[in-house]
Order: structure tokens, then C-alpha cells, then sequence
């Protein structure tokens, strides 16, 4: 037995062997080897997300319907070569440069996506782009605040605006075509007495926002407070006798009432039984002296109230030395 195998190894060993025999051996494992990585590993349909890329569209068109951005790619191929698309920023190019305004219907083929050899596309949902192209416009629109209640009945509204006054836009002209004005959302003034600023969004329509999002507007809404002009007569002209403690005299104030054209607010006017108790008008000489002086007539009202005019404005006081103080009128 021996014998027989120390035969059969001098019969190998008697064969030729070719130059390099070792490389060649493993260059033949090797081919074995990438052969069987290739071919035998099992193949799989595998459903992708590839992203729609947009390119080359003209500055003076917009695309003005909403649009699926992401396409699901079935592909049949090696697990491992599917899952290494990821790493490679695979997308559907979609080239715009001879469009013009109106409806694009795109097919998504097969050879529309580049994939790494050995993949191949089976399905793609959609089967079918489409797009609204419209000619890309710029327009300025007015602001409208909105306002919902009322004021307080003693007061009045006197003005409402809006900051910024209009809003310049770009989008399609089918949409803003026919646009003119942005109305605010509502904005309530029930029982409001004094000026004041709000914060508030625009009431916008789903496609106008798409194109500005949602901003926010400062309205100002001046408030003021109800008056009416009255005339009040025969309102008594008083001396003030704390210069004349020291002095015996007689005075007489010539005209000795005056007139006043007022406007008042009507909440005054309202709560006040007689509005001549609202104005008071005084005299105040430097010195008492007798004679005749001249002495301009000062008012005292309430800051709420404005004088209009008043009349007169000066009073003659004459005065008159005697033993005991006395008031003629």
C-alpha cells in the first residue's frame, strides 16, 4: 500500500507544471470566489424612494400646481447594490429649458433614471408627471384691516392703518391676476377707549399663502373721544379778595360775566347737571388801587375740555376806597 501511494505521488510530481502556477491557482479561486458573490447571491425587488429633480426652468415661468417631489422606484437587483443607492444621490432630472406657459405632461421611463449597471427599473409610481406652467408675475397688493365690534359709545373710531400698507408678490399670474387687496384676520374693537396697535396674520386663501407664508401686520387703530361744541353764557367773573384783606374797598367788575364756546366730551356733558360749574373765571389784580384797571380774564376748566373762544376776554374792575369791604356788583 505504501508502495502504491509513493507511486502515485512520483507520477504527480512527474507532471509539468506551468510558469507561475501558484498565481494562477489564485487567480482561479478568486474568480471562483467573485463568481459565486456575484451570481450567487440572491436578487430582490425592492421598492426606492428617488427624489424629482427640477432644472433649468425659465426665470419668467413658475410651476403653479403642487406636485408629487418623490418617486417610489421598484428595482430588481443584487440586495447589496439596491441598498448602495443611497450613498449614490440617485434622482429623476426633469430638464424645463424649452417649456413654455401652459400644461406638461412628463412620462417617467425606465432609462429616465441612470442606475449602476447590474439594476434594473420594474415600476414607477407615478407613471406620469404633471405640471401647470404660468407666466411668473410681480404685484403689489393694499392691505385691508378688518374689524369686527364697536367702539365705546363715548368715544369714536378715527382712522385704521395698516404696517406695511401693501405687500409686493410674486407668484403665477392666473392667481394673482384678479388679486387687488389682502384682507387681515378680524380684529375686535368692542368697547375700545384708547388708540392702540395689534398684532395680527393676514386671512389669506391656501394658494396665496403658498407663495408668502404667513405674516404678521401691525394695524393702528386711532380712537377719539366724543365732543360737542357748547356755548355757555352769563358765567360770573370772580375777584380774588385775598389781596384785598388788608384794603377796605369797594369794587365793581364791568362786564361782570363772560362767554365761552367749549368743546366738551360727551361723557362731561352726560354726567354734568349744569356745565357751567365746569369753567371758572377769575381776575387777579397785582395791587389794589383805586381807579379803573383793566385786567384780562383767566379761565380754569378741566384738561378733558377745549376753549374755543371766550368773550371778553378782559373786564374793567373799579375800585373804591371806603371804611368797610363791600362787593357792588
Amino acid at each position: 500500500m505504501e508502495k502504491l501511494v509513493r507511486q502515485i505521488i512520483d507520477s504527480l510530481s512527474a507532471v509539468p507544471r506551468p510558469k507561475n502556477w501558484v498565481l494562477k491557482l489564485l487567480s482561479l479561486l478568486f474568480a471562483l470566489f467573485l463568481w459565486y458573490f456575484v451570481v450567487g447571491e440572491d436578487k430582490v425587488d425592492m421598492n426606492v424612494t428617488i427624489p424629482v429633480e427640477i432644472v433649468n426652468l425659465p426665470r419668467d415661468l413658475i410651476i403653479s400646481n403642487q406636485f408629487k417631489k418623490q418617486l417610489e422606484v421598484t428595482i430588481s437587483g443584487q440586495r447589496s447594490l439596491i441598498r448602495g443607492l443611497t450613498e449614490q444621490h440617485i434622482s429623476r432630472s426633469i430638464d424645463l429649458s424649452k417649456v413654455s406657459p401652459g400644461t406638461l405632461v412628463i412620462q417617467h421611463q425606465p432609462d429616465s433614471i441612470s442606475l449602476p449597471r447590474g439594476l434594473n427599473i420594474l415600476r414607477i409610481q407615478p407613471p406620469t408627471l404633471t405640471l401647470l406652467l404660468d407666466q411668473l408675475i410681480k404685484k403689489e397688493l393694499s392691505i385691508k384691516p378688518i374689524l369686527v365690534g364697536k367702539v365705546d359709545k363715548y368715544y369714536k373710531l378715527d382712522s385704521v392703518v395698516a404696517d406695511p400698507l401693501t405687500l409686493e408678490i410674486s407668484g403665477p399670474k392666473a392667481i394673482l391676476g384678479k388679486e387687488q387687496i389682502l384682507n387681515t384676520s378680524s380684529i375686535d374693537i368692542n368697547g375700545l377707549k384708547q388708540s392702540s396697535v395689534k398684532q395680527v396674520s393676514l386671512d389669506l386663501q391656501p394658494e396665496i399663502a403658498d407663495l408668502i407664508g404667513e405674516p404678521i401686520i401691525a394695524v393702528r387703530i386711532n380712537i377719539l373721544e366724543l365732543k360737542k361744541e357748547i356755548k355757555l353764557s352769563d358765567i360770573p367773573v370772580e375777584f380774588d379778595l385775598a389781596s384785598a384783606k388788608k384794603t377796605e374797598a369797594i369794587y365793581q367788575i364791568k362786564p361782570p360775566t363772560i362767554n365761552i364756546t367749549a368743546e366738551i366730551p360727551q361723557r362731561m356733558i352726560d354726567n354734568q347737571s349744569n356745565l357751567k360749574n365746569l369753567f371758572k373765571a377769575k381776575i387777579k389784580p397785582e395791587a389794589l388801587k383805586a381807579g379803573s384797571l383793566k385786567l384780562k380774564v383767566l379761565i380754569e376748566f378741566p384738561p378733558q375740555v377745549k376753549i374755543l373762544s371766550s368773550s371778553p376776554n378782559t373786564v374793567t374792575l373799579k375800585i373804591e376806597e371806603t371804611k368797610r369791604l363791600k362787593i357792588k356788583r
